[in-house]
């Protein structure tokens, strides 16, 4: 699920150079679409958190990995910059509503090695990340913009294997529910987790950056083929799959 929800988030950078020459775009045009994703995606992912807190919302790990697919499918067919950044922002409500829901499940199976277990999930991220930008831009290459549509597809099949897969994850997660709430009277500190947030959102600016900017700079300075911006974006955010592994 982890991974199929974070390549529609790998692979919007991917079509970008699609669209700018779809709806002739300015790079602060291109840009505001990264930023309306990312906006839904992040900003108000700790209301979900929350949500998360309160009460387990198992349904919501198949429902967000439907939408955050869709969003990222019909981008293709968008009349309109205006609906391809109303897409990104959907696609983005998808991807905060799966992480927050999907960590807590995956703290609930992991068992005792939970460190372990959620480093396993969290390369599922990267990984989707890294293979979506190759996956858009073969659809695109080979069926035009259109081809976009076929990336509803892997959320499509993962939401049916989570709902699926539903009642077992309540079996596993039911006896340590209880756990969980308990330990919710812990102090919080808050400036160990302002510093985190910090370096959490250095890190994301230049990543942001990188793949938002570089396949435009490798397009319209280097004369590359936009084909070419896939690989470069599976190289640059497979080796944050292969640092997460070491680490």
């Amino acid at each position: 699920g982890h991974l199929v929800v974070d390549i529609s988030q790998g692979a919007l950078p991917a079509i970008l150079p699609f669209l700018r020459e779809a709806f002739h775009l300015s790079y602060a045009a291109a840009g505001t679409i990264i930023l309306a994703a990312n906006l839904t995606s992040s900003i108000i992912q700790p209301l979900f958190g929350n949500l998360a807190d309160r009460t387990a919302r198992r349904w919501l790990l198949p429902l967000s990995a439907f939408v955050s697919g869709l969003g990222i499918a019909l981008t293709g067919v968008a009349p309109s910059y205006a609906a391809v950044v109303v897409l990104a922002v959907v696609s983005g409500l998808g991807i905060a509503a799966y992480h927050p829901e999907g960590y807590k499940s995956a703290s609930h199976v992991a068992g005792d090695r939970k460190a372990t277990g959620l480093s396993i999930f969290a390369i599922g991220g990267n990984l989707g990340m890294a293979l979506g930008p190759p996956m858009i831009t073969v659809l695109v290459a080979g069926f035009g913009l259109r081809g976009s549509l076929w990336m509803v597809a892997p959320g499509l099949a993962v939401a049916a294997l989570l709902t699926a897969a539903m009642p077992a994850l309540y079996s596993e997660s039911s006896e340590r529910e209880s756990a969980v709430t308990a330990a919710d009277g812990r102090r919080t500190m808050v400036g160990a987790m302002a510093l985190l947030i910090l370096v959490v959102t250095l890190r994301s600016w230049t990543q942001l950056g990188f793949t938002t900017y570089i396949p435009f700079f490798y397009i319209d300075l280097l004369g590359a083929d936009p084909r070419v911006v896939g690989s470069l974006l599976f190289v640059f955010l497979g080796a944050g799959a292969v640092g997460t592994l070491i680490g």
